[in-house]
């Protein structure tokens, strides 16, 4: 793989053979994903503003990318890519592990779109073009267009994330999950709608939403309620909270109510990349309710096994638990 590819795919000068291979290239090993993301985030940062005088620019760039160095050659990044400096809208706010963004842009009247990848194992930030901001948790997705010539400002989302919306009355905003779609005017909501839960839920904070459904009448929630989907029987409820589990996660904290170690195994897969086994058919069953701080997976696992009948042994990325 070579720099000169890699700026050309970036730029959206890449033609579809040589897509195909930096996605190839990019999907080959979680270090690739993440050293991708470095190197795309420096790219948006760099395209930020087409109107910022070129000796401010070149700065700018050179302090981001010397602190990047491309894996497969060990070495700085060179300065060739202003060569293809591309005007992005999006504005990333940084935190301490970003997702990877592939973005396909296209000069004139049709923008074209902006994908956010998250992997699992990490959380990213972001500051959409109208000033709402999203912190996306593992394993999400999120994609959108430009919203300066549309008449609502529209994302397609899968995962996990923390929306805080920008008023904006005269432009709603609407997110689509693939079962429903969530419209807001300004507004601090979560969601979760990952494509292997059964289970959907939007909770609400603060504000005003409106679940937008097909084949049923449109719910709107007030702050601390929350909406559940169930996928496979289309049924759904809406339920009144007065605790912050569904928030928790956006200050490190891991937060359960009610649910089996089965259920939340896959909150552990997403947040910290690692595949779960049971060792015997009873650790399933476990029901935990309770926060644990998110630290570090060691202290998770251990405040588990402090916490339970369930003990646990770890091998790299694999964990197997099973009843003590």
């Amino acid at each position: 793989m070579t720099n000169e590819l890699i700026f050309k795919y970036l730029s959206g000068q890449a033609n579809n053979k040589e897509k195909d291979e930096v996605r190839v290239w990019i999907a080959e090993s979680d270090a690739r994903k993440k050293e991708f993301s470095r190197i795309k985030n420096a790219w948006i940062l760099a395209g930020l503003d087409n109107e910022i005088d070129p000796e401010i620019k070149e700065k700018e760039i050179r302090r981001i990318l010397g602190k990047i160095h491309f894996s497969a050659k060990k070495r700085s990044l060179p300065f060739r890519i202003l060569k293809y400096a591309a005007v992005v809208t999006l504005i990333v706010g940084f935190s301490a592990t970003l997702g990877y963004f592939i973005s396909e842009w296209q000069i004139g009247q049709n923008p074209g779109y902006t994908e956010i990848i998250v992997p699992k194992g990490e959380q990213s930030r972001i500051v959409l073009p109208d000033g709402s901001r999203v912190l996306l948790n593992g394993d999400s997705y999120l994609k959108f267009a430009s919203f300066s010539h549309s008449k609502m400002r529209k994302v397609s989302f899968k995962g996990e994330g923390f929306f805080q919306i920008t008023h904006d009355s005269s432009r709603p905003f609407i997110v689509e999950t693939g079962d429903f779609n969530i419209k807001v005017l300004g507004t601090r909501f979560y969601v979760s709608s990952y494509p292997d839960d059964s289970i959907q839920t939007t909770y609400l904070e603060k504000g005003k939403v409106e679940i937008e459904m097909k084949e049923h009448n449109n719910i709107f929630l007030k702050p601390s309620e929350v909406f559940e989907y169930e996928k496979n029987s289309g049924k759904f409820q809406k339920l009144t909270i007065n605790d912050t589990r569904f928030t928790d996660w956006t200050k490190g904290i891991l937060t359960i109510k009610g649910k089996t170690f089965a259920e939340f195994s896959k909150t552990l897969e997403r947040r910290f990349n690692i595949d779960i086994i049971f060792g015997d058919s009873e650790v399933k069953n476990h029901v935990y309710t309770g926060s644990i701080k998110d630290e570090d997976l060691n202290s998770v696992l251990e405040a588990i096994k402090f916490a339970s009948s369930i003990n646990y042994k770890r091998n790299g990325r694999t964990v197997t638990f099973y009843s003590k």
